[in-house]
C-alpha cells in the first residue's frame, strides 16, 4: 500500500560513519584537554598575574607644582585645591602685565572613559614652559582594588608623589605692572597696536620687569573654558599672543652708540671733551648730485654736546658725525 508508505526499506549507519563520528568528537574533546592544560598549566602563571592586574586601576597621585614668587616672596602663581577633586588648579596674580611673563598651563586630561590620557601638568608658555621641569614635580601612583562589580575594596600608594620646587623670580610684580600701565597709556595716546618693555638691573644683570601690551590672560587660556575670551585673543589684530619683548624682532638704534663711542675713542677720532652741535639734523651732500642733501634727523636739538652729554641725551647728529665724518670731524 504506497499510500501508507507500507514496504519501504531504511538503510542503517554504518560501522565506519560511527567511527569516524567518535574520532571526530575525541579529537575535539583532545583539543579543549589541550587549551585547559595551556591556560592553566603552561601560561597559569601570567593568566593569573593578568587577572590580578584586572581587579587593580593605577591611578596616578599628582604632584604639586612649585610656587612662583617674586623678588620681594610675593606669590605670583600657586595652586588651589577643589573639596574632592584630586587635581590642583593654577590660580595666578590677577594684576596685569603677568601673562606673557608667566605663561599657562595644559592640565591632566582624561578621555570619554575616565582614563587619563595626559597624566601631567605641561608649561605652554612663559615661565611655567621654560621652568617646567624645575615646577613639574612627579607623580606618585596608587593602586585601588575593585570587585567585579567595579566598586572600590581597598586603595594604597606604592609610590608617593615628588612635588615641584618653588620659584624665585627677580622680577618685581609691582614695577612690572606700573611699566605695564605706562606702555599701555602711550599705546592710547599714540595709536600704537602694542609694546613692550624691560628693565634690567646692569649690576648683576636681574631683569626687574618684563611685560607686553596688549596681554593674555592666565587663568583663562590654562582653564581652557571661556571659548568666548580665548577666540577674542586668537581674532584680536593687535596680537596679544606675541611677546614682543622677547619674540619681536627690531632694529638696534641707539644702542649701538656706545659702540660707536669706544670705536671713536680707540682710534682717537675724537677728544671725549669736544663739543659737537646739534641742531636737529645734519645734511650730507648727494655724491652724485651735489645739489641735493640727503637730511639725517636727530630726535631734538640738543646743542652743543661733548660725547657724555651725547651719550646721556642721545644724540644722533654727535654719533652721525664721529661715525662719518662731518664737514672739520674726522669720522670712524
Amino acid at each position: 500500500d504506497t499510500q501508507q508508505f507500507e514496504g519501504r526499506i531504511e538503510k542503517p549507519i554504518g560501522e565506519n560513519v560511527t567511527a569516524l563520528l567518535g574520532i571526530f568528537f575525541l579529537a575535539i574533546a583532545f583539543v579543549f584537554i589541550g587549551r585547559v592544560w595551556f591556560l592553566q598549566v603552561s601560561q597559569g602563571d601570567a593568566y593569573a598575574q593578568r587577572s590580578e592586574n584586572n581587579r587593580l586601576d593605577h591611578i596616578p597621585i599628582f604632584a604639586k607644582r612649585g610656587i612662583i614668587y617674586d623678588r620681594n616672596k610675593k606669590e605670583l602663581v600657586w595652586n588651589s585645591f577643589e573639596e574632592g577633586v584630586d587635581i590642583s588648579k593654577r590660580s595666578y596674580l590677577p594684576e596685569d602685565g603677568l601673562g606673557h611673563l608667566l605663561g599657562y598651563v595644559s592640565y591632566p586630561s582624561k578621555d570619554s572613559k575616565g582614563f587619563f590620557y595626559q597624566e601631567e601638568f605641561i608649561g605652554k608658555n612663559g615661565v611655567e614652559k621654560v621652568y617646567n621641569d624645575i615646577l613639574a614635580g612627579e607623580n606618585g601612583i596608587k593602586l585601588i582594588e575593585v570587585d567585579a562589580l567595579g566598586k572600590v575594596q581597598s586603595e594604597s600608594s606604592i609610590q608617593p608623589p615628588v612635588d615641584g620646587k618653588d620659584l624665585l623670580l627677580s622680577v618685581d610684580s609691582r614695577v612690572q605692572a606700573k611699566l605695564y600701565e605706562l606702555i599701555k597709556q602711550t599705546a592710547a595716546d599714540r595709536g600704537f597696536t602694542g609694546g613692550a618693555g624691560i628693565i634690567m638691573d646692569v649690576n648683576n644683570g636681574g631683569i626687574l620687569a618684563l611685560t607686553n601690551f596688549p596681554e593674555y590672560s592666565s587663568a583663562v587660556l590654562s582653564s581652557g573654558k571661556n571659548a568666548q575670551a580665548i577666540s577674542g585673543y586668537i581674532l584680536n589684530e593687535k596680537k596679544p599672543f606675541l611677546n614682543r619683548a622677547v619674540g619681536g624682532l627690531y632694529t638696534p638704534g641707539s644702542v649701538v652708540k656706545p659702540y660707536v663711542a669706544i670705536g671713536a675713542l680707540n682710534e682717537r677720532i675724537i677728544d671725549p671733551e669736544k663739543k659737537i652741535l646739534s641742531t636737529g639734523s645734519i645734511s650730507i651732500p648727494n655724491p652724485y648730485y651735489p645739489d641735493i642733501k640727503s637730511v639725517f634727523m636727530d630726535w631734538k636739538a640738543h646743542g652743543w654736546v661733548n660725547m657724555r652729554e651725547a651719550l646721556g641725551v642721545s644724540s644722533n647728529v654727535y654719533f652721525y658725525e664721529i661715525g662719518g665724518g662731518f664737514e672739520g670731524q674726522r669720522g670712524l
